[in-house]
């Protein structure tokens, strides 16, 4: 294609101007900018941006978009100007950002990166592509891959893409990428585990191991094609076949600097070990004749060791075995040894394996091929030709035809074992026969121009010629497509085939490849004769020459440019000979192997089958092309920017090369011979509209303002389409032109206007500054002269001022004479009257202090008397007690547990008396303390000696008159005695007693316990004895002291000492009289016990009375049930009423109203409730059985024969139970609501449980029926988040009781606990303190720190793991249907809505785009606010809550800024307002719902909010990197900075994104941190994890009092449900 067809459209001279932006051929860059400085005729001088000038002509400038964005187009179609320099530099543009993927039309140019870029290729990508419609993306290879998916579904045909590109472009991971997209589309359904993706992925190492080559341009180069078509059933892969074509077969006998041969042969020699060395007698590259001919035989960067061992390891998946493995290198050895066969000329020029070398190699492939070794060197030296049907002739070979036969041998064998290959391949991947439509993904090699081309290149480029025919047509086609789609007329188009190329090389007669084998059938054939049959048959051609200095070259003019052939191998390469003679001996062959490459039907027809490699390349081309046919074609061109294979580097002659050689330029060519420039009537407008601004104006139709315009500016011969402008070839130059012109006037105006306001502005400034100095000047005459009045009149009133200071200063010095003579006589006054007070004080402490230590001493002697009769009373009555139960459990076993409690009553009371001696003991102490202070008084009394020496006399009578006080309080302390009332009750019980002792045999037995304690009760009273003796020396030594002073002074401070004591006595005694008090009435608590004692027995004698009279009845009627206290439903309550430890014991008799039959074994349910220790844990309580209780608990017990009453009543029992259960699903499983903010379903699961023993249960099916239920109701409902927020807030709330209820077996893990009290007082003690506390009539509701914690076991655990399971799934279920719900929304909400144009000068109301931002925004919110409400009415806890709406802003956040980031369309100015607008809605609505619910979901979404909060930033060019990224955007990373800073536009005010210094240094740290994988991709990820544990529910919910709670109406009535009314104060 010339140049002047594509960078030279029709009339682009007529429009440039001095001033205009234009291309300029440049010999380095192939195309430089460059603007037009001169206009000389048909002469352009221009200066290009290196500030070179350049001259060139009208017609080769090449008008130039300087409107084009920093990151280019993504289609090339929407260029304004459609020619190759503006291709190139797109290109250029777009690889320069990391963006390699660019359409043009359909076509998918893919530009090899050479570096990694993970954001691209990732599972959430192809979600992405896969839900996005056509064009909603960036350019991708997924975006083409999807469109052949879904064209095939909805069309029902067979899709193909076809990748081409030259060696290093990155076909192979195009295809690769293709791939795995469509397995992730259309995941296989049958077949074994592993994908057909995977498979062919792995047979891809194998393939290129045998089909891959070093060639000039590139290490790892495709030296065949590979066709894979994967079959689809239904939309899903059912199959898969990788079909192979033109494999370069010359490759293995003929190579040349600096190529290499397949890797296979490179990859034994090194990879072998030691054994196969010595076994296939291996040895290095350059050792084989096939490997030595180049002398390149390593590539620094294959590992050939490695790659052996990847290419075993994809043997064994595509399920070759080792022994087939084992052939398979053999089979390549061998053919390494035939190349080192050589031929020496003997007798008659015969040939013959002369040296020893060539002898040795000649037995190595003998032996490993399995074959005779004179058999196989007859084979190679001659032929056998027949003469008829039955005679033959032997041909002996020449050196030169035996040398040809030995490679034929190898090429047949290497073809043969690469095609077995291939077919073990597609027997391991597995094709559907039933399948009617594919996708076919087409690999092959591109267009090759070497300095030297053969008879390969030849072969490959007639292939792309082929294609670029097909895509030619296909490309012609999609623009008659588009030309019909818009209405417009197309008739005048031309359209230029390459078939006159293609009769040229394959035309029958008389084309290339025929007389190619016309002239292989001839011996005497040689390259000179070849080529001079071609240059005489073809002279007259337009596309064939031959070069006059040449023998043997010959030129094809190819699409993509001229190509020189040399003919000098042409006809060694063409020849395939299958000689008869090779096939008997490799078919006789002693290998399987090798026998079965070799089948019996091949060379028997012929003693020497020639066939042609052009004539099969031609099949086998023709082949690919009918496939292709019958498929809807998608194309991708891969392209590589630069020979040193790296990152970021772009070399503009290369890649202009490579899309010639792709075809892109002659599409490109196709789109200019028609309307090469499109816009649509919207961009148009916006571009042009400004030329004619009344036409906006007088039409508000688009199309019709176009109309208009296009009129007005004069053009002929373009077309209005139905949605687009279409514009011939210049017509976008002089509509620039004219842009250009306005654009100019307008800024003269612009100058204009803004010199005058520069001179009026400065005019105003000067006149202002002339003001200024005036006022200034002004102000210092009138300042100079207030300051001379200020002075006069301050020093007039500084003399004021002193003359008052003067005056003043007498006068205060007078006063304060008179007021120091007052204040001393004052204070001779006050101190005489303070000495007497102070005597006063002294004497009044002294007299104190004595009747303190009187009164202290009496109480003593009182206290003690009085604790010893309360203890010998209380072992009396706990002594009668205990004969009467004695007596009572004779009768019946009822009664021990009475008396029992009764031996543990006395323990008590024995304990608390010698808690008493303590208390006795620690006063004490107390009293010494007290003498330890009367010692440190005695250092003060020497002081006050001089004082006290007047008032002796008054001291002496004070202290004889605190003496007889003394004595009177003691006379009258000792005179006390018990009230006349308490000794007539203690009458009383003593009477009681008697009664009692009749019962109680075994009194005898304790006795010598009470005698135990009555002696430590003495031993105590000793040890009191003995300190108050202690006392009393000490008290003496202090007397002797005191004596040793013979001083009044200190006999009076002695006194003072004595007297403070005495005060403290008689404080103290006041406690006492108080502890006194409780003492008695803890005497009344015992004598309320007694009665409790004497109502209990009378109960127990009765109940033994009803047991005897049932058990003498008849069997039958045992069965019935009737009223009898003994099965009463209410048990004796326990009502603790503690005052000073000691327990009040009050017994309730049942009630005499008969008992319905539903409660008789039934109790009430046993809520333990226990004080909680100092760690806040609750103390575990064991339950009891009480005496009321049935036998029911015995009738498993070993040894215990149960009666068949007993037997009949359990299963009626387990019945019940079934029953119960039934009715509580049926309860459950309706909505029943909520009762105080509790759900009432969860509640009433618990309590029944709790009532059941469900949880201590080893096996039960209560817990799976309740799962099950749980489980039907939210399967129904999936989509219904009332339902799931009602079983949220139900199973969250169960799980917390569980959890705060259940603990495993054992205790493991669980609080230390206190020593339990072994008496019955200690246990009722820890039982029901804290109940008394909190509630003084002992019945407290029945909240979680009133419930017991359960020792689970198995069923009860597997129970609460499941409904964690199912918490997290229904968790889960809600918040993934808020998301398929705002999905759609967001999509509309990432990018701002056109709104409609609007003719210049009218007003606008801005209603419109308002209403559309809060359609989709306004949903969102209606959504996010519908299911707030759902939760709150289900009552769901807060925590869940915050939760939820925490992730769904956080998935919020992520679509918006990866769908930001993926669209350069949404990185615009107004896009950014439009989104911060929809966040502030957000704002406002986290708001409204507040902290409790919302939590910190806005917090979420800081990434949304940075990247829009960069966009609607002004002056970016002056942000500096540092303040981007630690100030407007600390969040982003250096990735994602980069991607917003380059797709930036805007679309509003037509500013700039940041400096260029700015992005050069984001490049910088990007490449510094290219080596982390995480930190390339720039993409978030949505977590949709469980983001709370059990643990994190029971800590933030709120406590559930299950008193608040009331059962639902569907189980008020029913009686065995009556447990769960909350309990009545």
């Amino acid at each position: 294609m010339g140049s002047e067809e594509v960078r030279a459209p029709g009339g682009a001279s007529a429009v440039l101007a001095v001033g205009s932006p234009v291309w300029i051929e440049d010999p380095e860059k192939a195309w430089i900018e460059a603007t037009v400085v001169k206009i000389d005729g048909v002469v352009v001088t221009a200066r290009t941006i290196n500030g070179d000038l350049v001259e060139t002509t009208l017609a080769n400038g090449i008008p130039r978009d300087e409107d084009v964005t920093m990151r280019g187009v993504d289609d090339m179609t929407k260029l304004s100007y459609l020619h190759e320099p503006g291709v190139l530099h797109n290109l250029y543009t777009r690889y320069k950002h990391d963006e390699i993927y660019t359409y043009t039309g359909n076509i998918l140019i893919a530009v090899n990166p050479f570096t990694r870029l993970p954001h691209l290729f990732n599972q959430y990508m192809m979600k992405q592509y896969q839900d996005a419609q056509p064009g909603d993306l960036n350019p991708h290879v997924y975006s083409v891959a999807g469109a052949a998916y879904k064209a095939m579904m909805d069309e029902n045909k067979s899709q193909s893409i076809l990748v081409s590109g030259e060696s290093g472009a990155g076909k192979t991971e195009t295809t690769k990428q293709i791939m795995q997209y469509l397995a992730f589309v259309g995941g296989r359904t049958v077949g074994d585990n592993r994908s057909v993706e995977r498979q062919v992925l792995q047979s891809n190492p194998l393939l290129e191991a045998f089909g891959n080559a070093k060639t000039v341009r590139n290490n790892n180069s495709s030296r065949f094609g590979k066709f894979v078509e994967i079959q689809f059933n239904k939309g899903k892969i059912s199959g898969a076949a990788v079909r192979t074509y033109l494999l370069e077969r010359s490759r293995v006998t003929q190579i040349s600097t600096p190529e290499r041969n397949y890797h296979c042969f490179y990859q034994l020699v090194a990879g072998a070990s030691p054994e196969d060395v010595e076994r296939l007698k291996l040895g290095p590259p350059e050792s084989f004749h096939y490997l030595n001919q180049s002398k390149c035989v390593e590539v620094g960067t294959i590992d050939d060791c490695k790659e052996y061992q990847l290419t075993r390891e994809a043997m064994d998946v595509v399920g070759i075995g080792a022994e087939e493995q084992e052939a398979i290198f053999r089979t390549i050895a061998a053919v390494l040894h035939l190349g080192n066969i050589e031929f020496s000329t003997g007798a008659s020029e015969a040939s013959e394996v002369s040296s020893e070398k060539a002898k040795f190699h000649l037995r190595a492939a003998a032996e490993i091929l399995m074959c005779d070794e004179k058999m196989l060197e007859k084979s190679l030296t001659t032929r056998i030709m027949r003469a008829s049907r039955t005679e033959s002739i032997t041909k002996i070979l020449d050196k030169s035809q035996a040398t040809d036969n030995r490679d034929a041998l190898a090429r047949t064998i290497y073809a043969k074992l690469f095609d077995w290959l291939v077919d073990k391949v597609n027997k391991s991947i597995g094709q559907d026969l039933h399948s009617t439509v594919l996708i076919g993904v087409l690999d092959i090699y591109g267009f090759e121009s070497f300095d030297i081309n053969s008879f390969e290149q030849f072969c490959i480029n007639l292939t792309n010629e082929k294609l670029q025919q097909h895509f030619n047509t296909h490309v012609f086609k999609m623009e008659q497509a588009e030309y019909r789609k818009e209405e417009i007329n197309w008739d005048d188009i031309d359209f230029v085939d390459n078939i006159d190329v293609l009769d040229l090389i394959e035309k029958k007669p008389g084309g290339i490849i025929a007389l190619l084998d016309e002239a292989c059938m001839f011996p005497k054939s040689t390259a000179e004769s070849f080529a001079s049959k071609l240059g005489s048959t073809f002279q007259s051609h337009r596309r064939f020459s031959r070069p006059k200095f040449k023998r043997t070259a010959f030129t094809i003019d190819h699409y993509a440019g001229q190509v020189e052939y040399r003919a000098d191998l042409f006809l060694e390469k063409n020849k395939d000979y299958v000689v008869p003679e090779h096939q008997q001996l490799l078919h006789a062959s002693k290998c399987p192997f090798v026998a079965a490459l070799f089948p019996p039907d091949e060379g028997t027809k012929a003693p020497s089958k020639f066939a042609s490699i052009g004539s099969q390349f031609r099949l086998q081309l023709a082949s690919l092309m009918d496939t292709l046919k019958l498929t809807a074609p998608h194309y991708i061109r891969c392209v590589k920017p630069n020979m040193q294979l790296k990152p970021q580097i772009f070399e503009n002659k290369n890649v202009l090369q490579q899309l010639r050689c792709s075809g892109v330029l002659e599409a490109v060519r196709i789109s200019c011979a028609g309307f090469p420039t499109r816009r649509t009537f919207g961009d148009f407008l916006d571009r042009f509209g400004l030329l004619h601004p009344e036409v906006l104006v007088e039409s508000a139709d688009e199309k019709a303002a176009c109309q208009i315009l296009l009129e007005k500016c004069n053009l002929k011969g373009y077309q209005i389409g139905k949605t687009k402008v279409f514009l011939r070839a210049g017509q976008m130059a002089i509509l620039d032109t004219k842009r250009s012109n306005v654009l100019n006037e307008a800024a003269v105006k612009i100058q204009r206007r803004v010199k005058t306001f520069l001179m009026s502005r400065d005019y105003q400034r000067r006149k202002d500054a002339s003001v200024l100095v005036q006022a200034y000047w002004r102000g210092t005459m009138a300042r100079l002269e207030f300051r001379f009045l200020r002075e006069q009149i301050s020093a007039i009133c500084f003399q004021r001022y002193i003359r008052g200071y003067l005056a003043r200063k007498n006068y205060l010095e007078m006063r304060q004479a008179a007021i120091r003579i007052q204040s001393a006589v004052r204070s001779l006054a006050a101190r005489t009257v303070l000495c007497t007070l102070q005597d006063n004080f002294a004497a009044t402490q002294i007299q104190s202090k004595w009747r303190s230590y009187l009164a202290s001493r009496s109480y003593n002697g009182l206290l003690r008397s009085c604790i010893f009769f309360q203890g010998a009373w209380r072992c009396k009555e706990a002594r009668s007690e205990l004969k009467k139960l004695r007596q009572a459990a004779r009768e019946t076993g009822a009664l021990r547990e009475a008396k029992n409690r009764l031996e543990k009553k006395c323990e008590e009371l024995t304990l608390r008396l010698g808690l008493s001696r303590d208390d006795l003991i620690a006063k004490n102490n107390e009293l010494a303390k007290l003498q330890s202070a009367m010692e440190e008084m005695q250092v003060q009394a020497e002081q006050m000696k001089a004082l006290m020496a007047k008032e002796r006399e008054v001291y002496e009578a004070e202290l004889a008159q605190a003496k007889a006080t003394a004595a009177q309080l003691v006379d009258a302390e000792m005179a006390a005695q018990p009230s006349k009332e308490v000794l007539e009750e203690i009458k009383a019980l003593t009477e009681e007693n008697e009664k009692l002792k009749k019962h109680v045999e075994d009194y005898e037995k304790k006795k010598a316990l009470a005698e135990r304690s009555a002696k430590r009760i003495e031993e105590a009273d000793s040890k009191l004895d003995t300190m108050q003796e202690l006392l009393g020396r000490m008290e003496e030594q202090v007397q002797n002291l005191i004596s040793e002073n013979q001083s009044l002074q200190s006999e009076k401070q002695n006194l003072q000492s004595e007297n403070r004591i005495l005060m403290q006595q008689a404080l103290s005694m006041k406690d006492l009289e108080s502890e006194n008090q409780d003492l008695q009435r803890n005497l009344k608590h015992l004598e309320a016990d007694s009665q409790a004692l004497k109502s209990e027995n009378q109960a127990l004698k009765q109940q033994l009375e009803q047991r005897t009279w049932t058990n003498n009845k008849d069997s039958s009627a045992a069965v019935k049930v009737g009223p009898s206290p003994l099965v009463s439903p209410r048990p004796i309550e326990r009502i603790p009423a503690f005052s000073n430890g000691l327990p009040q014991i009050k017994v309730i008799t049942p009630a005499a109203d008969p008992v319905p039959a539903e409660k008789i074994w039934m109790p009430k349910p046993k809520i333990v409730v226990s004080a909680p220790h100092a760690d806040g844990q609750l103390r575990e309580e064991t339950p009891r059985t009480p005496a009321y209780a049935p036998p029911v608990a015995s009738l498993g017990s070993p040894g215990v024969k149960a009666p068949a009453v007993d037997h009949k009543i359990s299963k009626m029992m387990h019945d019940k139970l079934q029953n119960d259960q039934e009715a509580l699903l049926a309860c459950v499983m309706q909505d029943v609501g909520f009762s105080n903010d509790h759900p009432v379903a969860a509640v009433i699961i618990f309590k029944c449980l709790l009532q059941w023993h469900s949880f201590e249960a080893e096996r039960t099916n209560v817990f799976d029926r309740i799962i099950s239920a749980i489980q039907t109701a939210i399967d129904s409902h999936s989509g219904n988040n009332d339902v799931l927020g009602y079983w949220l807030s139900n199973t969250s709330t169960l799980l917390y009781l569980l959890q705060r209820t259940l603990k495993a077996s054992g205790g493991g893990g669980t609080a230390p606990q206190r020593r339990r009290q072994t008496t019955l007082f200690g246990r009722m003690t820890q039982r029901f303190s804290s109940q008394q506390q909190n509630y003084p009539n002992g019945m407290g509701p029945i909240g979680l720190d009133n419930v017991r914690q359960v020792e689970a076991k198995y069923p009860a655990l597997l129970f609460k793991q499941q409904l964690t399971a199912y918490v997290e799934k229904i968790y889960g279920m809600v918040r993934d249907n808020l998301k398929k719900e705002i999905t759609p929304l967001l999509g509309s909400c990432i990018q701002a809505p056109r709104a409609p144009r609007h003719p210049l000068g009218r007003k606008v109301s801005p209603a419109p785009g308002q209403q559309v931002l809060s359609s989709h925004w306004g949903s969102i919110i209606n959504s996010l606010l519908k299911l707030l409400n759902i939760l709150r009415g289900n009552k769901v806890p807060p925590y869940l809550v915050r939760k939820i709406f925490t992730q769904i802003f956080s998935f919020i956040n992520v679509q918006l800024f990866n769908s930001l980031l993926l669209r350069r369309e949404c990185c615009s100015f107004s896009n950014g307002e439009y989104i911060k607008a929809g966040l502030a809605q957000l704002e406002h609505w986290i708001y409204e719902a507040g902290e409790e619910y919302a939590g910190a979901s806005w917090e979420e979404l800081r990434y949304i909010r940075q990247a829009v909060g960069f966009l609607v930033i002004h002056q970016k060019p002056k942000k500096s990197l540092d303040e981007i990224m630690h100030d407007l955007c600390p969040a982003l990373s250096i990735q994602q900075l980069y991607r917003i800073s380059t797709m930036y536009w805007d679309d509003k005010y037509g500013t700039h994104t940041v400096a260029p210094e700015v992005i050069q240094n984001m490049r910088i740290l990007m490449t510094e941190d290219s080596n982390n994988a995480v930190s390339n991709s720039f993409l978030l990820d949505d977590d949709s994890g469980i983001p709370f544990s059990v643990d994190d529910i029971s800590k933030s919910m709120p406590e559930v009092d299950l008193s608040e709670v009331y059962p639902p109406p569907l189980l008020k009535d029913i009686p065995s449900f009556r447990f769960l009314q909350p309990e009545k104060e």
